[in-house]
């Protein structure tokens, strides 16, 4: 057991104070988290009750750090565990952000793969979103019942392909599609849909 002796604002980050035990400095911690536990110049304090305070405070460091990721872009929940993990947080602080994150809604796996799939839903077939989803650490389940709920259309991604290739070979076309991941069924009727638009169409075959 210690006495505190100080607890001072730091200069380049006020947010955060500096805690000094029996005249000596101990650690610093999150403003917040040190109201939240009314620690206070004067008290004494145990190792385990100091523990629980620099606990507290390594949350919500992590946490608005998560934050801070989430302003700039959407990302998952696996993509929040890694950055904070590559930050030096300890797996319980990193475990006990994510749950605050995702009950205030910041982090939502379903809504961020629903976004990533309207996003390049036009650009990638369901083979490739699907690969890059399960990258970001998206569960199988939710990638499979929302990919399972709409039709794959390369149209857009083959108007694209045409407009840089005006001499469209079609088994170029058809290898261009399967590269961005739609299926054998998706690529033919694609295709089929754009024929009139193929100047190729003496190579057609499906």
């Amino acid at each position: 057991m210690g006495k505190i002796t100080d607890i001072a604002k730091q200069k380049r980050n006020p947010s955060r104070v500096s805690v000094f035990i029996d005249g000596e400095f101990v650690c610093g911690l999150d403003a917040v988290a040190a109201a939240s536990a009314r620690i206070k110049i004067g008290d004494e304090i145990t190792a385990d009750e100091l523990k629980k305070v620099v606990f507290s405070s390594e949350v919500n460091s992590a946490f608005e750090r998560a934050v801070s990721y989430l302003s700039s872009v959407p990302r998952s929940k696996s993509e929040i565990r890694q950055k904070l993990r590559d930050k030096g947080y300890d797996r319980d602080v990193i475990d006990e952000a994510i749950v605050r994150l995702v009950s205030y809604r910041y982090i939502d796996d379903r809504a961020y793969a629903e976004c990533y799939i309207k996003s390049k839903g036009k650009q990638y077939g369901k083979f490739r979103l699907s690969a890059e989803l399960r990258k970001k650490g998206v569960s199988t389940e939710i990638i499979d019942e929302l990919l399972d709920d709409g039709d794959e259309d390369g149209t857009a991604a083959a108007r694209k392909y045409l407009r840089s290739h005006p001499s469209c070979d079609v088994q170029k076309l058809k290898r261009f599609l399967a590269g961005r991941g739609f299926s054998w069924d998706a690529i033919l009727r694609t295709i089929s849909d754009l024929s009139e638009e193929i100047d190729c169409a003496d190579n057609y075959d499906d």
